[in-house]
């Protein structure tokens, strides 16, 4: 028996094995994932977070564009590293093109092209110096510390590693937060599957290109997703106040510092507003009361004040994080006019294509395409069938989620806008600024539906979605595998064969 036929059997037997948990008759489905003092539960939560924290942290090593066997220009974080231990903000290169300082608009591609000047592909260049664009906070958070202690650089994909490891422990935490606050009847099977399957959905595209871009994406998203446990437990969980203010500065200083990793991502701390409102409501506020508050927001103006600081060191703009001046395949020179890029119709039909934009199914190996967020999972639209449901909108009134809830429908499409607005094109990595949101979103309305279920039908819902988001793990695993920005497939087109037999059990049907 050859090795591809028994690779293959493996996978397909742990594939039916899942199944196999998730049958109708599992105890997945009865069992409350609340429960206490059941070992067995917590070695399996355990072990899911742990196999899911695995599975899309070890493949990101694979790609050379992305390991650090060929960084080509991925290497900027450790770079600008070394910079802050020589004492400056710009990348000290020793080859600037004089005739690129002579071009009258070195940002436009056209014109660089047509001088044949070297340069060094998406950096900011201004004043003749390169700089890095993406946000300055991861450098401060794992590289910079990392140089400091080991004297090495840290290869920039490890980073991604730790914040996407952080990101899906930060999953796991608030749903498991959400669920003990609004919906304790949450089966274990339903909490445990939508946790793994929301992880992947989140990051899935980090998996596949893990280094520069996605390690901004990847910080954002975890200091985002621990900004909301923060404060939602600030607000709904702690019962003493000067409890609350405590966790909300942590809040307030996770969400603060994902505006130094990606602004649009950072956007998400809207969600912030109604949240104050639910924790002020029935409450008096008093001078103490305002201070406290004060200093839980600090982190806001400290982190937004420093920002700035860094921003006009640079670029003698309190504004501009470097966008403006990037070295890429558009100009964006003038991007900082909002009236230059706003066109109604054409800004409407980018946000609709950035949800429900479709492309035909692939007749290739691994089949899939990268559509509009809610096409790539459509497990994403079930609020929209959810809020509908009466007894869903009585829990949000009930546990005043009402304008919680709105945010997270709002929130997404704000974020889309800005993507829209000032990129160039909206590439698939974007999706990465919206996912978790809509994750988050549908975790908590699919858990107010369960909440309102009789047990024989909420065991039968619990089995459904269970099995919903396992084969959505599976297609973002299919997604990976797909041939795109010098992921591991890309470079290595054998082994996609040799992936593709595996599936087919070692035989030769396929559409290669």
């Amino acid at each position: 028996m050859s090795k591809t036929l028994l690779a293959g059997i493996f996978l397909w037997g742990v594939f039916f094995a899942v199944l196999l948990c998730l049958r109708p008759g599992s105890p997945l489905h009865t069992v409350s994932f609340e429960i206490k003092n059941r070992r067995k539960t917590e070695y399996l939560s355990a072990a899911v977070l742990a196999m899911t924290i695995l599975l899309c942290v070890l493949p990101m090593g694979l790609s050379p564009s992305y390991n650090g066997e060929k960084p080509d220009y991925m290497n900027q974080y450790e770079l600008l590293a070394e910079s802050f231990m020589e004492g400056h903000l710009y990348i000290d290169y020793d080859d600037i093109d004089p005739e690129l300082l002579a071009l009258d608009n070195p940002y436009d591609p056209d014109a660089r092209e047509a001088a044949d000047v070297s340069f060094h592909w998406d950096h900011a260049f201004y004043n003749g110096r390169y700089y890095m664009y993406f946000g300055v906070v991861p450098v401060f958070l794992l590289f910079l510390p990392y140089r400091l202690i080991t004297g090495t650089s840290l290869t920039t994909y490890h980073a991604t590693q730790i914040f996407v490891a952080l990101f899906i422990c930060g999953v796991f935490s608030l749903f498991y937060m959400l669920g003990r606050a609004f919906f304790k009847r949450l089966s274990l099977g339903l909490y445990l599957s939508l946790s793994a399957a929301f992880s992947f959905i989140s990051v899935w595209y980090a998996v596949s290109a893990p280094a520069l871009y996605c390690t901004a994406i990847s910080a954002a998203i975890c200091l985002e997703i621990w900004s909301f446990f923060f404060f939602i437990r600030a607000v709904f969980v702690c019962e003493k106040e000067s409890t609350s203010i405590r966790y909300a500065f942590w809040g307030s200083l996770t969400g603060a510092l994902a505006f130094g990793c990606r602004p649009p991502i950072a956007l998400a701390n809207l969600f912030v507003l109604p949240l104050l409102a639910v924790f002020l409501k029935g409450r008096t506020l008093t001078f103490r009361l305002g201070k406290q508050l004060v200093l839980a927001a600090s982190p806001y103006l400290v982190v937004g004040a420093l920002l700035m600081l860094y921003n006009y060191a640079r670029f003698d703009n309190p504004f501009e994080f470097g966008q403006a001046y990037q070295l890429t395949i558009a100009d964006q020179s003038h991007y900082g006019s909002f009236f230059s890029r706003f066109q109604p119709l054409k800004t409407f039909d980018s946000i609709c294509k950035f949800f429900v934009g479709y492309t035909p199914m692939s007749d290739q190996f691994p089949f899939v395409t990268f559509d509009g967020t809610l096409l790539n999972f459509p497990i994403l639209v079930l609020p929209l069938f959810g809020i509908a449901s009466e007894g869903v909108r009585g829990e949000i009134r009930e546990n005043r989620l009402r304008y919680c809830i709105m945010s997270l429908f709002l929130i997404p499409l704000l974020i889309a806008f800005t993507d829209v607005l000032w990129a160039p094109t909206v590439l698939e990595r974007y999706h990465m600024d919206v996912y978790w949101i809509l994750c988050l979103l549908c975790f908590l309305v699919t858990g107010l539906y369960y909440q309102n279920l009789a047990a024989k039908t909420a065991k039968k819902f619990s089995c459904v979605l269970s099995v919903w988001a396992f084969l959505t793990i599976c297609k973002c695993i299919f997604m990976f595998l797909v041939p795109y920005d010098y992921n591991f497939t890309f470079y290595y087109v054998e082994a996609l064969e040799k992936i593709r037999k595996i599936f087919m059990l070692g035989r030769g049907v396929g559409l290669y």
